[in-house]
Parts: structure tokens; sequence; C-alpha cells
């Protein structure tokens, strides 16, 4: 008789971890992503990062859980656990966006960076000018040294 009232809860359980998985391998995705986009090497320190997030994630979930069976005597859903995995997905979406909103800041910043570039043409054409004489001088100086 109570493991007919334990596995509708079981299966609650099963769909909460199951999201809060999925929420974690979208916001690994997008980083990997960014990562590449950025030229960021990927190494095993941030895929030990998202394992350890997981296991902080599942952890604190496993004490909900706990929580919500021993209140199951007096109340009918698992509130704990639905909360906490809440809250984990919104952090995880807050990293996606965040990510996602890092992508699009380093296109601003190149645009930016160009328009400058394009805004003081003249002044980087005469240091190039410059820096060409110079190496130009030097090169003179070096062959009738030599």
């Amino acid at each position: 008789m109570e493991y007919l009232h334990i596995k509708p809860l079981l299966t609650i359980f099963a769909v909460l971890y199951t999201c809060v998985l999925f929420a974690a391998l979208i916001d690994l995705f997008f980083g990997v992503r960014r990562a590449k986009r950025l030229n960021i090497a990927r190494t095993s320190y941030g895929y030990r990062r998202t394992i350890t997030k997981l296991t902080n994630y599942f952890g604190l979930l496993l004490m909900l859980s706990i929580a919500d069976i021993v209140a199951s005597i007096i109340l009918n859903l698992p509130y704990f656990s639905v909360i906490g995995t809440l809250g984990i997905i919104i952090v995880e979406a807050k990293s996606v966006f965040e990510n996602l909103k890092q992508c699009e800041k380093n296109i601003d910043d190149v645009q930016k960076a160009l328009q400058k570039l394009l805004e003081n043409r003249e002044s980087i054409q005469s240091i190039l000018t410059f820096i060409n004489s110079q190496k130009n001088d030097n090169t003179t100086t070096r062959a009738a040294q030599q």
C-alpha cells in the first residue's frame, strides 16, 4: 500500500531530475558554443566544473526529495523538489542568456573598434608610414654596414 503512495512521487522526482539534467546540458552546449566562437580553449577544467555543478544540483535535489518523502504524509505533491528544480532551471537559463549576451557584446565591441579605426584612419596611416620608413632606414643602414 505504501509503495502505491510513493510510486507517483518517484515518477515526479524522475521528471524533475531529468529537467535539471537537461538544463545543465543546455547550458554546457551554449557555453562550449560561446568558447568556440571566442576561440577559447575547451579544457577539462570547464567540463569538470559542469560535473561539479551537476553533483551539487543532484545533491540538493536529493535532500529536497527526502524532505518531500517525509512530507508526503501531509502533502500530496513534492513542493520542495519542485521549487528547488525551478530555482536550478532559472539559474541555468540565466547562464544561457549570459552566454548569448556575451557573444552579442563581443560583436558590438568589434563593431565599435572598427568604427574607431575608421574614424582615426589618417592617424593610423601616418603611424604605419612612420614605422615603414623606420624599417626601411634600418634595412638600408644594415646593408651599408655589410
